[in-house]
């Protein structure tokens, strides 16, 4: 290597803005900059949608991989898949350096391993407090860390001490979600170096158009689009789901299972049928001694018929052993759902009429499994968002009433309800709900 080379990779290896161009082709807004030069121990960034947070992040995690060599970095998540998010942000970076200089610094891309031939190495994980122990760590990227399960525990217990030896650095990242958290505490806390971005400084960065935002704005509930855009804590005002109870009950080990696959289990189904505003939603619950594990969304598109819901459920009635009961909203499509099916061959089927009472059992025996921890879900962005939507409303007579803003949707919720209920009823008439809750 020629002496001006060396000297000018040594200068690029001193500035992570100057590394982020040369290697990556990136010109960093300020914020953007900001961030990469910031020297902290400790960081928390809330930033809007469409700012580039995911793609700096991993730039981040491969400045410090490739100019801080036998050093790891490891990168957690809700879930696994979450975080193969920035793993795979990271590969695409890689994948932008032309392949002679790759080779000069990477030694293998495994699916959630990087390593490097300098003796560094990037390992993405779930925030599984068993799977994250055993490490020591240099830098800790968290992503999404507002949703972590166990919260306390996997930062207190388990990534601090990971860094104690190497006065390691820990950033921190979330879309707000839920005061109670410690996300919420880190910024809140003098000891972290907060980088706040909103939409404002994404389209003044040209990252997105007002045009865009606009769209969202109306897209969206004000509190979405003050999370999401804003990037502002929000209050749980008059939801039947708080945010702080959706997140206890993401579980970092639990995935979706695969439609096509031979699943094995004993599973139970709710099903949501809508056509022209509202759309058709199958949710499957797997059932686990006493808990219940949300395994399968799937939402058809507008218009879809019902025909086509009830082959998917008779398929996968078909394909999975096995599926005990299958619980429907018969509210605005009629009995006739309820007999195709079982003309159809789908076992255990159970019409369900949404009468308000009926709508109040249903979501009570929800809210009741989350409060007792016996319902667990993935980490997933839409679903948790619209498990957070509906909204009720306590009248004078004692009844609930529920509803959602205007612009949303409430399918997967009353979905998952149904999935609960028929988890609870088993091979019992649906009459039992009225008499028992």
């Amino acid at each position: 290597m020629s002496g001006s080379l060396r000297e000018n990779l040594e200068r690029i290896f001193m500035d992570p803005v100057l590394f982020a161009k040369a290697f990556f082709g990136f010109d960093a807004t300020p914020y953007q900059a900001n961030f990469l030069r910031d020297p902290s121990k400790r960081i928390v960034l809330r930033w809007s949608r469409q700012s580039g947070k995911s793609t700096f992040l991993a730039i981040r995690a491969l400045y410090q991989a490739m100019t801080h060599p036998e050093t790891l970095t490891i990168i957690v998540a809700p879930s696994l898949r979450q975080s193969m998010i920035t793993r795979d942000k990271i590969e695409d970076q890689l994948m932008r350096v032309p392949s002679g200089v790759r080779r000069l610094f990477v030694r293998k891309l495994l699916r959630t391993v990087v390593t490097f031939k300098n003796g560094s190495r990037i390992i993405a994980l779930p925030n599984s407090p068993q799977l994250l122990r055993g490490y020591t760590a240099h830098t800790v990227i968290c992503d999404e860390a507002a949703f972590f399960a166990e919260d306390e525990l996997v930062f207190y217990n388990v990534l601090y001490p990971m860094m104690a030896t190497t006065v390691g650095t820990l950033i921190v990242s979330s879309t707000p979600w839920g005061r109670d958290s410690v996300f919420y505490r880190f910024c809140n806390s003098p000891e972290f170096s907060k980088h706040v971005v909103t939409w404002r400084d994404a389209v003044g960065a040209g990252l997105t158009t007002q045009s865009f935002i606009e769209e969202m704005r109306h897209s969206l509930t004000p509190d979405q689009f003050q999370r999401e855009f804003e990037a502002a804590f929000t209050e749980d005002a008059d939801t039947w789901l708080p945010q702080s109870l959706i997140a206890k009950c993401i579980d970092p080990d639990l995935e979706f299972m695969d439609f096509n696959g031979r699943q094995k289990g004993e599973f139970y189904v709710g099903a949501d049928f809508g056509k022209h505003q509202d759309y058709s939603v199958v949710i499957v619950v797997q059932k686990v001694e006493d808990r219940l594990n949300l395994i399968h969304v799937h939402r058809f598109k507008l218009e879809t018929p019902y025909a086509s819901v009830i082959g998917y459920i008779k398929t996968l009635s078909e394909r999975w052993s096995h599926v005990v009961k299958v619980c429907c909203d018969i509210s605005g499509v009629g009995d006739y759902i309820v007999e195709d099916m079982k003309n159809g061959g789908v076992q255990g089927v159970e019409g369900i009429q949404f009468t308000a009472p009926q709508k109040e059992n249903v979501a009570t025996i929800l809210k009741q499994k989350m409060l007792d921890g016996l319902f667990k879900l993935p980490y997933d962005r839409d679903l948790i968002a619209e498990l957070n939507v509906e909204r009720y409303e306590l009248r004078k007579t004692g009844n609930v009433i529920f509803s959602h803003p205007e612009g949303t949707k409430d399918d997967r919720f009353w979905a998952v309800c149904l999935a609960v209920a028929a988890a609870i009823l088993g091979r019992e008439p649906s009459s039992r709900l009225m008499r028992a809750f």
